[in-house]
């Protein structure tokens, strides 16, 4: 590697651009203008560091107390340590390490051995079946046995098993390279964690894990004993009902199903029928109710002032004043609402759930293995040809056969998910200090994710990539900034043409004609004609180029730009006031940044920054926040990474 290097350094082409880089940069530091430019950047970086608006002085999070906060504050303050002092607590807490000391095992393993001694008994007394449903014989009846006799066996080893495999689980070979990139937050059981082992070298189980295993062979009995597609059902609902249990024992859990919410999401409408529509509400209504749970009767967490909720606060009620003072129908001004607040909703979910470092980690991890899945899919159907509205492409751009889209069915929306996967995972491939194996991974995860990007062929995605690059870079990686340009042009001209020519063709003349005719341009100027004549509170949210102005019939051009569509819906206060909201949720990442202690979670704020510039970008020529899985996990990554840091004493 370091021949190579030499001979990079000492080619002519690579001299020559040094050089003239270093003689641009002394001219410009030597030159009146640049020297004046300078003095500038110097002036108003004390001025807006000082600042309330744009210092990150005033940027942070503090635990509520009974004083040294504003009135505001203290209102909800006041009551919520009362309640906390007044009620009683839960007696115990759940062990330190992520796996509950491996007892979860043992459960795992009574289910496995009812369910085989279940079905091993409904076979013996049933018989077996040896023709289907057409009357022909069965190639092989008996071998219905087996799957039973395994499972059998299997649950028989846990258990035989279960008092060494909590101290065998965290050193094993299998656990100690997950953990190495990065996947894994198993570590050795504290000793003040550990139960009390007896001298055969057993471990006492309390009276609870016992029920536990008497419950979970009593629920694998009884679903082996049902024939039919019953096993399946009674299987579903016994997870269901331990998943609850579990999610108010370990409150944390929550997020990591928060992680995968894209595919969540997707197989909540898909099994549901119609319940899926309002799966995510009651989602929300769960979340806030373990969040109590966690903060008053669990005490493992606290309250904390949060960056963005004053301005959306103030945002909310100019969305409601907008619907009253328009007079905009009730339904569509809930709709509308939900679309833009709904999501939001989750930065205070992981800003304020309990986490431990190795939950966040955790989180992280899940959230990249959902991204790159969605990611090989949509490369899958860009290889593959799946079918896609011919309206998703011009006429004249024949050489792209389909947009990926994925299972988010919008290739805008899934290009901006990929976005914040993307980011993330370069800036922990980019960072000093990881393991070389975990940053090898993300690399290989960040180009899975860039392919999947390029292949939704989403202009806004790639003008969002673009700018979340540049943030991401100025803020923790400054030295790449000359090597991603050189990146840049190495890229326009080997990508293949259908790529270069979606990109051109945006600025082409035809292009251009077109969107003032019926397209882009035509309603962007319509948009900003309203902000003109209504720029209060605009038309009334809900009523223009969004998808409740196309749901509700108020019309069928989609304004793509959504600080434009949100200027012409409700008005120039409630635009300032969004931006308020971002700008105070960029602010929080960006502190998060400063005050990191190690290298994961310094790099994770630079990327989560990163991803976030990025969508805001990206929504300047799509409103994909309208897309339930980008908003979701927009808001949910900026409020879990910012609070991991600022809430150090909580997650360490």
């Amino acid at each position: 590697m370091s021949t190579v290097q030499a001979a990079v350094r000492s080619s002519l082409t690579v001299r020559v651009v040094a050089g003239a880089l270093s003689w641009l940069a002394a001219a410009g530091r030597t030159s009146l203008v640049g020297r004046f430019f300078i003095a500038l950047a110097g002036i108003l970086g004390r001025v807006g560091g000082d600042s309330v608006l744009f210092g990150l002085s005033h940027a942070g999070s503090r635990p509520l107390g009974r004083s040294d906060h504003p009135w505001s504050v203290l209102a909800l303050a006041r009551p919520y340590l009362w309640l906390r002092d007044r009620l009683p607590a839960v007696p115990g807490s759940p062990p330190a390490t992520a796996l509950g000391e491996g007892r979860w095992m043992l459960l795992v393993g009574s289910g496995c051995l009812g369910l085989g001694l279940g079905r091993l008994v409904f076979l013996a007394t049933q018989g077996v079946v040896t023709v289907n449903e057409l009357g022909m014989a069965l190639t092989a009846p008996h071998l219905c046995w087996v799957a039973p006799a395994l499972l059998l066996v299997v649950g028989a080893l846990i258990l035989v098993a279960g008092h060494r495999l909590p101290w065998a689980l965290p050193v094993s070979a299998a656990v100690r390279a997950a953990r190495t990139v990065g996947l894994a937050v198993v570590e050795g059981v504290p000793a003040k964690d550990r139960g009390v082992r007896c001298e055969s070298g057993t471990t006492r189980r309390p009276a609870a894990v016992w029920l536990g295993i008497l419950l979970a062979v009593a629920g694998g009995v009884a679903a082996g004993l049902v024939p039919g597609s019953g096993t399946v059902l009674i299987v579903v609902l016994i997870a269901v009902l331990a998943l609850v249990v579990l999610v108010f024992w370990r409150p944390e859990v929550l997020l990591l199903g928060l992680a995968a919410f894209p595919w969540l999401d997707w197989g909540a409408r898909a099994t549901l029928g119609g319940l899926g529509p309002a799966w995510d509400d009651a989602l929300l209504l769960v979340s806030a109710a373990l969040l109590v749970w966690s903060v008053l009767y669990l005490r493992r967490a606290r309250l904390w002032t949060i960056p963005v909720l004053l301005p959306a606060i103030l945002a909310f009620v100019a969305a409601i004043g907008s619907v009253v003072v328009r007079e905009v129908p009730g339904d569509v001004g809930v709709f509308a609402a939900r679309i833009i607040f709904q999501p939001l909703l989750f930065y205070f979910i992981g800003f304020l759930f309990p986490k431990g470092r190795r939950w966040v980690q955790w989180t992280v991890a899940i959230f990249m293995l959902a991204s790159v899945t969605l990611a090989l899919h949509g490369l899958y159907q860009y290889v593959t040809g799946a079918p896609m509205p011919a309206s998703w492409v011009d006429v004249r751009e024949v050489d792209i056969a389909t947009r990926a889209y994925s299972i988010i069915e919008n290739p805008n929306g899934l290009g901006a998910f990929l976005l914040m996967g993307a980011l993330i995972s370069l800036s922990l491939a980019l960072a000093r200090g990881l393991p070389a194996i975990q940053r090898g991974a993300m690399a290989a995860a960040c180009l899975v994710q860039l392919g999947g990007v390029a292949v939704t062929f989403s202009r806004g995605a790639w003008v969002g990539l673009a700018i979340g690059l540049v943030a991401l870079l100025i803020l923790s990686y400054r030295r790449y900034l000359v090597p991603l340009v050189a990146a840049g042009v190495v890229v326009w001209f080997a990508a293949p043409a259908q790529f270069s020519n979606r990109l051109v063709f945006a600025f082409s003349s035809t292009y251009i004609a077109k969107s003032m005719t019926a397209g882009r341009l035509l309603v962007w100027g319509m948009a900003l004609e309203n902000i003109a004549a209504h720029p209060l509170f605009g038309l009334g949210l809900g009523t223009f180029g969004g998808t409740a102005a196309v749901r509700f019939g108020y019309g069928r051009l989609w304004v793509d730009n959504f600080y434009l569509q949100l200027g012409a819906e409700g008005g120039l206060i409630l635009l300032v006031l969004f931006l308020w909201v971002l700008l105070r949720g960029a602010k929080g990442l960006v502190k998060a940044h400063g005050l990191a202690a190690d290298p994961y979670m310094r790099a994770l704020a630079a990327g989560t920054f990163g991803a976030f510039m990025a969508v805001a970008g990206a929504n300047l020529t799509a409103s994909v926040w309208e897309t339930l899985v980008v908003g979701v996990g927009f808001w949910f990554l900026a409020g879990l990474v910012t609070s991991a840091v600022l809430h150090r004493e909580e997650t360490t």
